[in-house]
């Protein structure tokens, strides 16, 4: 005969189809809201969000039916997450937690205020991107916990101020709170399954965005496990995701591309955000292999992802619309507060190229400024790399170099091999228009086995581009590279269109053309074609 006992038992030995017919029979039998509570989160494990989220539901209407405003306030509570978490919307996630707290607040401390606060730190690190909100919190919650002697809810509230903390860029205190409530969660301290998988799932996210990637490829393989061994479906697939990501960057493309067509195989019909993770990160590395079309028509399907929103500005940027590009990177960056550091560090290379490509110097300045501040805080090799990209993009043909180098040393430091080798290209043409093409061969010649490995057109293009360019030569003060730009200008080609012909970045062409004005020392296009071809250099 079915009863709470034993439907609890099966939920606690991970059977959820089983707890999920037992819970079921209860609850019609009884009408007990601890039995929807049950149901619900055996649905939620199942990825069911018809059953968990109308279970939750049910279970607040019985527990108004009884006057027992505590556990209607957690079945609220319940439902500000997962309403989120399956598609409804952060409006409506918002508005339970909003009527969970008018419940709570006349009502004695008890676990339910702690857990009120955690789901408040989730949906201000999600979808409000307000870290600083977040740790209020989580503080919050980690004292209730501690107060109560409730181990779980101490345990992650201190998990999320540690997450908090470290998007909001301090790292040197937010990573040794990760790092101290994962060892609790997995040493026993946290008995509910699904917080001690999230809390572990936290500390893979923070080593992600600190670009830690060689830590978050370690953690991914330590939950992958533990999710195999208790059947953690909607964990196991979170992670797997991740684990792609950290693929994608590594240049593991092969193992990223099965690992992300399996997990949206596996997410077909499900409604949680994670299916759009795996969509962004699918066609993320359609963008690196060149296959622009297809990784628009990905992109497009998470329309507000910040991560697909950078994807969206760099492919804009590799067609040569630097307008737009600039466009999308300045609503992200005026959308995500200053205070969600790691999130903006995301957008800012992409933001200084598109910046100095549409002539913005001073917004392309102050977007490597932060750039640079935020790399020096976090101190990851990926972050320090991106920060001498940014700044090479502003500086001098001369002044490029040594920091193209250095962007080359960190990005290979972190195993990032498309990262470095796309840094190589533009060391390759620093070298070239600085006068070293033996040093502009040697580079082409490092970077051109890796992207024949990755199959990276677009990239492989512009090192060919590179290659002739030097093959042709040039004669007088102009590089080959400037010499070319200055043959497309004369044609009466606008930056855009050299851009799209040499398959180059527009912000490139613009340095280019503003290098062959000060050698020429005219103040106009027209005139420098004209002196050059009175000079023989056309």
């Amino acid at each position: 005969m079915a009863s709470l006992l034993s439907a609890r038992a099966l939920l606690d030995s991970c059977a959820w189809a089983s707890a999920r017919d037992e819970f079921a029979s209860v609850a019609t039998a009884s009408d007990d809201p601890r039995a929807y509570e049950g149901l619900a989160q055996a649905g939620w494990w199942l990825d069911d969000a018809d059953t968990c989220l109308g279970a939750r539901e049910d279970a607040y209407r019985a527990f108004r039916r009884r006057g027992d405003d505590l556990g209607a306030a957690r079945a609220a509570t319940a439902l500000a997450w997962d309403s989120v978490l399956f598609g409804r919307g952060e409006a409506v996630g918002l508005g339970w937690r909003s009527w969970a707290e008018t419940l709570l607040q006349p009502l004695p401390e008890a676990a339910e205020h702690g857990w009120l606060a955690v789901r408040g730190a989730e949906l201000a690190l999600g979808p409000q991107h307000d870290p600083a909100l977040a740790l209020r919190h989580a503080q919050n919650a980690s004292a209730v916990g501690h107060r109560l002697g409730v181990s779980d809810l101490a345990v992650v509230g201190t998990a999320l101020e540690g997450l908090a903390l470290t998007q909001s860029g301090d790292v040197s205190s937010g990573m040794p709170l990760l790092d101290a409530a994962v060892a609790a969660a997995t040493s026993g301290d946290v008995t509910d399954v699904m917080w001690m998988g999230k809390v572990c799932c936290w500390l893979i996210a923070a080593c992600d965005e600190t670009r830690d990637v060689g830590r978050a490829a370690e953690w991914c393989t330590r939950v992958e496990a533990m999710c195999r061994e208790r059947d953690l479906a909607p964990l196991f697939n979170v992670c797997r995701i991740k684990h792609a990501s950290i693929q994608v960057a590594l240049g593991t493309w092969v193992e990223a591309e099965q690992e992300l067509t399996q997990s949206l195989d596996r997410l077909s019909l499900s409604q949680r955000s994670s299916r759009l993770e795996a969509v962004v990160q699918l066609g993320e590395l359609r963008r690196r292999q060149g296959r622009l079309a297809e990784a628009v028509d990905l992109l497009s399907q998470a329309e507000f992802d910040p991560l697909a929103i950078v994807a969206r500005a760099r492919i804009k940027l590799a067609r040569g619309d630097a307008r737009g590009a600039s466009s999308m990177l300045d609503g992200l960056l005026r959308s995500v507060p200053d205070s969600n550091v790691l999130a903006r560090a995301g957008a800012l290379l992409a933001a200084v190229q598109a910046a100095y490509a549409v002539g913005s110097v001073d917004e392309a300045a102050s977007a490597c400024t932060e750039l640079r501040a935020t790399a020096e805080a976090i101190g990851t090799d990926p972050m320090l790399g991106m920060a001498s990209a940014a700044e090479a993009e502003l500086a001098s043909p001369t002044e490029a170099v040594s920091l193209w180098r250095q962007a080359v040393q960190r990005y290979h430091s972190a195993g990032l091999r498309f990262d470095e080798a796309e840094a190589r290209l533009s060391l390759a043409e620093a070298l070239r228009d600085s006068g070293d093409e033996s040093g502009c061969r040697e580079q082409l010649d490092i970077a051109m086995p890796v992207l024949v490995d990755l199959s990276a057109a677009d990239c492989l293009a512009r090192a060919h581009a590179i290659a002739a360019s030097i093959e042709r030569g040039a004669p007088g003060p102009l590089t080959p590279r400037e010499v070319e730009v200055l043959r497309l200008v004369a044609r009466g080609m606008s930056n855009q269109e050299i851009a799209s012909t040499l398959v180059v970045s527009d912000h490139t062409v613009h340095r280019h053309v503003a290098n062959i004005l000060a050698k020429l020392d005219q103040p106009s296009r027209a005139g420098a074609v004209a002196v050059a071809m009175s000079q023989g250099l056309l």
